[in-house]
């Protein structure tokens, strides 16, 4: 078993990126679920609990519902590498639920997150009581996170399949979920670095959706706000798209929508209405009947 070195606790690791590839082949490969989530990193010296964003920031006081893996963790001092998920009533990630949460400073927190709780789904070990295990193999990593028994009301510590990637690709998409991660079974954590050792895979899905609405931005492409047609008939925000049309495309779009623009005041950075009448076809992932994550247009079609 490889060595890992002595290190003082760091106050935060750069984390480690997967890459967007097609699913490997081959043995020597883990594959875990992909949460619809944000990535977070959990530090805890034996008695403080800080939790930091992708990006370093401490969101510590946003998600106060975490203070009880104090309990879990002891003495333990160790960096957990996750991603905080909001779990709907059908055990599936909400990301909606989650968007309300993110930013909350100051805006009653605690009441956020008797309402809308989110769990650290760790993933990865990063530090271990003084040592620095992120040299290690990621199979080795997930032994010692394995053997942490961490789960518990607000930590998660998520199955991983060895060398059966396919039949989780497979399990994934029927269940609606956002993808799966592979990870090599021999690789070290490369810190703040995209590696092709993690590689993501993400499920796509096409849905006809209806533009309410555009906005004009400056130096960028229009954004369309896209709804969905409910069984009530009743039309439901999906979100927001500008990627995916060319320019005879989005011109033609741009036309058809401001014949259908609805009688109100427009000025720079609103947005101007329209009545019913275009549909897109959209290619997106994230939870059905949710908002739409990384959306990509299609096409475009006039009533």
């Amino acid at each position: 078993m490889r060595q890992s070195r002595r290190e003082d606790l760091p106050r935060f690791i750069a984390p480690m990126l997967a890459s967007s590839m097609p699913a490997p082949t081959g043995s020597g490969w883990a594959t875990e679920v992909k949460w619809d989530g944000i990535r977070a990193q959990l530090r805890f010296d034996g008695r403080t609990l800080c939790v930091r964003s992708r990006t370093g920031r401490d969101c510590t006081s946003e998600f106060p519902e975490l203070a009880a893996v104090r309990e879990q963790l002891r003495v333990r001092r160790l960096i957990l590498d996750g991603e905080l998920v909001c779990f709907g009533a059908d055990g599936k990630p909400d990301f909606a639920a989650l968007r309300a949460r993110i930013g909350r400073q100051g805006r009653r927190p605690a009441v956020a997150a008797q309402r809308r709780p989110v769990k650290l789904v760790a993933f990865d070990l990063l530090h271990l009581d003084g040592a620095a295990i992120r040299r290690l193999p990621y199979a080795q990593r997930r032994e010692l996170l394995a053997a942490l028994a961490l789960d518990g009301p607000a930590l998660m510590l998520p199955r991983h399949f060895v060398d059966d990637g396919e039949a989780l690709l497979t399990a994934t998409a029927e269940q609606g979920l956002e993808g799966l991660v592979a990870k090599r079974l021999d690789a070290p954590y490369a810190e703040g670095r995209r590696s092709r050792s993690w590689i993501k895979i993400k499920h796509r899905r096409r849905e006809r959706m209806i533009i309410t609405g555009w906005r004009e931005r400056d130096g960028a492409l229009p954004e369309f706000l896209l709804a969905r047609s409910g069984a009530d008939g009743r039309l439901r925000a999906a979100g927001s798209a500008s990627l995916g049309l060319d320019a005879r495309q989005r011109a033609e779009l741009l036309e058809a929508l401001a014949a259908r623009e609805l009688p109100c005041r427009a000025s720079r950075g609103r947005v101007r209405w329209v009545a019913p009448g275009v549909e897109v076809l959209v290619d997106a992932h994230g939870s059905p009947g949710g908002l739409l994550r990384d959306p990509i247009l299609r096409g475009v079609e006039v009533a």
